[in-house]
């Protein structure tokens, strides 16, 4: 059963003092895979987490769309380009996580966003802000995923990397 969303102003969410200082008492929740999408000649592995109710609504989805169009720099030129995202639904906002790989296949760039219920519109995650203990599940899954199919082979299985997901409970 869902439960209401509370309602946020943002001015109590963007600052340095509030990421990450609000008590919470851990829970398991909800990791989901969402299928892949294409942002311009980006593909996006979709992952969603959820502290109120199995899996996000649309307007979730749409505010983690957003986000990542705001975040991924152009593609690259001459070879295939891939990022993820975590969508996190939670109390007091949204937090979505984008993670998108370097042209040297090496480096993982991030950048978080948060947004309130009265917008939900991204914004810059305050505090230095990266990812929580259910985002890192599909963190740590990606990294791994990246290094089996897309860097240790002699030729990258982009397939294999994206049919290799995480979810469950976490």
């Amino acid at each position: 059963m869902a439960r209401p969303r509370p309602t946020v102003i943002i001015s109590l969410m963007t600052t340095s003092d509030v990421v990450g200082e609000r008590p919470v008492q851990y829970a398991p929740r909800t990791l989901s895979t969402l299928p892949p999408q294409r942002h311009g000649d980006w593909t996006v592995k979709r992952y969603a987490v959820s502290a109120l109710r199995d899996v996000p609504p649309a307007q979730v989805h749409d505010f983690a769309r957003r986000a990542v169009q705001r975040t991924l720099p152009p593609a690259h030129p001459d070879q295939p380009s891939y990022a993820f995202s975590v969508v996190h639904e939670d109390e007091d906002g949204c937090y979505v996580v984008v993670g998108w790989w370097s042209r040297n296949a090496v480096i993982l760039h991030t950048r978080t966003w948060l947004g309130d219920w009265e917008t939900l519109e991204p914004v810059d995650a305050p505090g230095h802000a990266t990812a929580c203990i259910w985002e890192m599940v599909a963190l740590g899954h990606e990294r791994d995923s990246w290094v089996n199919h897309m860097v240790r082979p002699e030729s990258p299985d982009t397939d294999a990397y994206l049919a290799s997901t995480v979810s469950g409970l976490f």
